[in-house]
């Protein structure tokens, strides 16, 4: 796997609902910055993946269609800085910050009239 030429994203500047940590040091996982697919980091790069599909694949029959092709973000390296509890206390803040916010108020809008029936407006003319 190589890398996809693009600076090293550093785990402190992802938002910490793209980013998941194991306190047991286990599998980390990321959401993909193109695609927004989660994958696991092995070798300090997103596993590869293949992205949406490929626009007009549908009018193919399924044994010709073109295979989607490589992700932009596939092996895009990735640099974990944070520890599990530094991470865990920023994705509790960010929920604290999220529970907070006001819903928007719903304006209710008058209802059109209806349409007379049909056998109503042949007895008008």
């Amino acid at each position: 796997m190589r890398s996809n030429g693009r600076p090293v994203m550093l785990a402190s500047k992802l938002p910490p609902n793209l980013l998941s940590l194991s306190d047991r040091g286990g599998c980390t996982l990321v959401g993909c910055p193109e695609c927004g697919v989660w994958r696991s980091i092995k070798r300090s790069m997103i596993t590869p993946h293949r992205g949406p599909n490929v626009p007009g694949a549908d009018a193919w029959p399924a044994e010709f269609r073109p295979p989607a092709p490589w992700c932009p973000g596939s092996g895009q390296r990735v640099k974990v800085d944070l520890t599990y509890e530094e991470w865990r206390a920023r994705l509790a803040e960010a929920s604290r910050e999220a529970g907070q916010r006001r819903r928007t108020r719903v304006i209710p809008r008058p209802k059109p009239p209806s349409a007379p029936p049909v056998h109503q407006l042949a007895v008008a003319r």
